[in-house]
């Protein structure tokens, strides 16, 4: 007897699939675009509630890749880099005192920018001050009302808030992509100075100084002078001169009575000018660019 081997018989299409390969990618990639498209209009639709909560270190990592405050400053005066060290000191005092998260830290650059008087606060707690502004203030507790404002936009997360819809679609992006967006993201941020020219409301800008005046009194113990700036400004350059630099800011005559009204509360009743006995001097690094 014999036997003959053979080979069993395969059914067929046992190792093929009647789905196309094809296919099934382009099923894939639509799921990822729906995914994409979805949280790119939820960030538009809710940019500014939204914003507040991107953890911090996220919004410090952008400032720091992107703004150009990381430059060296080498170059600048001794005098200069001098007179940025005591508006640090002032402002790292005032940030103690002001309930900043846990997360949140503040970082002070001073421009030489003489015949500019501004201060503004950006992405990743850095605050500008420029040289104009020092010129413009007569004690350490007209500066220190100006810090305190500008590090109460960092506290609420006002920079974040006033980024474009567009942009935190390009940071989103960027991190999806894992950075190969960054270019575009860079041009954006250098092309519309996002990063420190950012605007904020009416009610952003009232709700800092109401801040602003609680870390005053924390740090002080007392508002005297805290208006002095806003007095100085609006008796040398008037309403209109203000309105123009500072658009988005709440009339300056009501600015300064409502200072007023809150120091009036604090000290429980208005028993004279003590301005001169309470208000500190400017601080002696910032003597050559002082008022």
């Amino acid at each position: 007897m014999s036997f003959v081997q053979q080979n069993p018989k395969i059914p067929e299409g046992i190792n093929t699939s009647t789905d196309n390969p094809l296919k099934e990618f382009f099923i894939l990639l639509a799921g990822v675009l729906f995914v994409l498209g979805a949280s790119v209009a939820l960030l538009l639709l809710f940019a500014n509630t939204l914003a507040p909560h991107i953890p911090f270190r996220y919004e410090q990592q952008l400032a720091n890749k992107y703004g150009e405050w990381s430059k060296s400053k080498t170059e600048s005066s001794l005098a200069l880099q001098e007179a940025e060290a005591a508006v640090q000191d002032l402002g790292q005092q005032l940030a103690a005192q002001a309930d900043l998260g846990s997360d949140i830290s503040v970082h002070f650059h001073l421009l030489d920018q003489a015949n500019t008087p501004n201060a503004f606060a950006t992405l990743g707690g850095h605050i500008f001050v420029t040289t104009g502004l020092l010129k413009e203030v007569s004690s350490e507790n007209a500066l220190a009302m100006v810090l305190a404002h500008e590090i109460a936009h960092i506290k609420f997360r006002h920079p974040a808030q006033s980024l474009s819809g567009g942009l935190l679609v390009q940071l989103f992006l960027s991190i999806v992509t894992g950075g190969q967006n960054a270019t575009a993201l860079q041009n954006t941020t250098q092309q519309t100075g996002l990063l420190t020219m950012l605007g904020f409301s009416r009610q952003m800008e009232s709700k800092a100084d109401d801040a602003a005046l609680t870390t005053l009194e924390n740090h002080y113990g007392h508002l005297a002078g805290a208006e002095q700036f806003f007095s100085k400004v609006l008796a040398q350059h008037g309403q209109a001169r203000w309105q123009a630099l500072f658009t988005s800011h709440p009339d300056l005559r009501q600015r300064i009575n409502h200072i007023q009204r809150r120091a009036q509360q604090q000290s429980g009743a208005n028993s004279g000018d003590n301005t001169a006995q309470a208000t500190k001097p400017l601080d002696p690094r910032l003597a050559n660019f002082g008022a």
